[in-house]
């Protein structure tokens, strides 16, 4: 193979927070739902899928990140049967406390760095057909770390297709459509002798959003009684890295209990993940458990309440 074809453009897109995924149930499945997330938690990986949930759907989703870090997702979804579903929507990063650091004294100022980054959605989705649902959402994206920052709008759309042959769905979606974006203020390049030596500030490059291109199959493989088998497998094409292809497994029984399982192929290091879920009257809830190479293991929870 040669360079190339190996080469991935990995660190050329911020905002990196909109790509690590969220939901106990679309995690253990490796991430590969495109065709098959639904409720007012599919606006993270599909909008279209917001046609396949309740009236009033609520949705909620923590994630246990390296390094203290936390992140979360929120989403109220609402379904008219003339005017189709509506969805405001949230993600968020926690950082924590970071001491800020500088030339002078490596060790910390006092001083706390104050970092934000949050996506903010409204969703749209409907059936376009009896068997075609699209969804589209808009959303401010902010990112900021103490007084370097931008805010900018970034589009999702979505398609599923749902097919009568064994429950079979296709699903595409476009996550992350957006303008370059530039932080703002300014910074003295230490890589640049014309900067540190003078002392001359320069602006920041400007950056595209990780946009993502994302196409998935899935399928019930066995369906009999109270148990029931679903394969997915997704296709993803980011502009900041290669090629990655998600394979998962779902068992249910009863509609009631699921187990869940699925692994990441051409991820630089982990990509097995696990998890299951427990539905109860309007209550599901979900867990995964991923792991990410040299940074160990990790949780995700989701829970969902459909009215």
């Amino acid at each position: 193979m040669g360079y190339a074809e190996s080469f991935a453009p990995v660190g050329t897109s911020t905002g990196q927070f909109l790509t690590v995924g969220v939901g106990g149930r679309e995690v253990a499945m490796a991430e590969a739902v495109t065709a098959t997330t639904s409720g007012s938690g599919s606006v993270f990986w599909n909008p279209a899928g917001l046609v396949d949930g309740s009236s009033n759907d609520v949705y909620a989703a923590y994630n246990q990140w390296p390094a203290g870090i936390h992140l979360g997702a929120i989403s109220y979804a609402y379904s008219n049967s003339k005017l189709g579903t509506f969805s405001l929507n949230a993600k968020y990063v926690n950082f924590g406390e970071m001491e800020i650091t500088i030339v002078d004294n490596p060790n910390g100022n006092g001083s706390m760095l104050q970092m934000s980054n949050y996506a903010i959605g409204l969703s749209y989705a409907r059936y376009l057909t009896d068997k075609v649902s699209m969804g589209l959402t808009a959303k401010l994206v902010n990112e900021s770390y103490g007084s370097n920052g931008y805010m900018t709008v970034a589009w999702d759309v979505g398609l599923i297709y749902r097919s009568d042959f064994r429950n079979l769905k296709l699903g595409m979606s476009i996550q992350n459509f957006s303008n370059k974006v530039q932080f703002s203020g300014s910074y003295i390049d230490y890589s640049y002798s014309d900067s540190y030596l003078t002392g001359t500030e320069i602006e920041f490059s400007k950056w595209s959003l990780p946009m993502t291109f994302r196409f998935g199959a899935a399928i019930d493989v066995y369906n009999e009684g109270m148990n029931k088998v679903i394969a997915a497998v997704d296709m993803i094409h980011p502009n900041d890295n290669v090629e990655q292809y998600n394979i998962g497994l779902e068992y249910a029984y009863d509609n009631m209990i699921y187990v869940r399982a699925g692994y990441k192929l051409a991820v630089y290091e982990g990509g097995l993940s696990g998890g299951f879920g427990v539905k109860w009257d309007m209550i599901t809830l979900d867990y995964a458990l991923t792991h990410l190479g040299n940074l160990g293991l990790t949780n995700r929870l989701s829970l969902g309440i459909n009215i």
